[in-house]
């Protein structure tokens, strides 16, 4: 009985430690991706001279609203519907959540 909990625990570490690598992983690609279409917009690093909306501040519960200014546009941002892929837009986003404040 012991043997399997300390399976399950090793298990559950080692999940923990992958998704985290991958996470990671994501996030690096993202900053790819941000500095090739939108840095010269929303600035180098996230960091936005004040026009432009922060990305910074974009919370985990944004997704969606992430999603739909990316792929449709808003105001002056064009769409990068058929620009960015969807696991593009997977790595952005993991970019923009490992920046967050």
């Amino acid at each position: 009985m012991q043997k399997r909990n300390l399976g399950r625990v090793l298990a559950a570490v080692l999940l923990a430690t992958v998704t985290h690598a991958n996470a990671q992983d994501a996030a690096a690609i993202g900053e790819e991706i941000y500095e090739q279409h939108c840095q010269s917009c929303h600035g180098e690093k996230l960091r936005s001279a004040g026009a432009i909306p922060d990305l910074r501040d974009l919370g985990a519960n944004d997704r969606e609203k992430f999603d739909k200014m990316v792929m449709e546009g808003r105001g002056q941002m064009p769409a990068w519907q058929g620009v960015v892929s969807p696991l593009e837009l997977d790595q952005l986003w993991a970019y923009v959540r490992s920046r967050a404040r």
